[in-house]
């Protein structure tokens, strides 16, 4: 997949990452705030990005669910999974579009089916 990422903490609206249809934002504040909080934590968020631009819907937990199954099989991918899953356990908020914190890492957990 062939995206243009642009570091542009202004676009991402607080997050670390957010796809729109012309690229991928990049906040790397953000990331560097998620990493000092829980080491590596921030590569899912930038992974699950590029999973809302490849599954072409707007679906949270299908995004979550793309990243992790990428995320599984990839190079140091469990090591990610696992770091998102402690600070998400740690820092996670209840959102309508994904549920509450243990939710949202229980469907994360079931897509990678990995053993995390």
């Amino acid at each position: 997949m062939n995206v243009p990422v642009t570091n542009d903490c202004h676009q991402t609206l607080g997050d670390v990452a957010l796809a729109k249809p012309d690229g991928l934002f990049l906040c790397p504040t953000r990331a560097d705030l998620i990493d000092s909080q829980v080491k590596d934590a921030s590569h899912f968020y930038v992974v699950r990005e590029y999973g809302l631009l490849a599954i072409r819907k707007n679906s949270d937990r299908l995004a979550d669910c793309w990243a992790a199954h990428q995320l599984a099989g990839a190079p140091k991918g469990r090591h990610y999974l696992k770091q998102w899953i402690i600070h998400w356990t740690n820092y996670g908020t209840t959102r309508p579009s994904i549920g509450t914190p243990a939710q949202r890492i229980a469907n994360v957990r079931a897509c990678c089916a990995c053993g995390i």
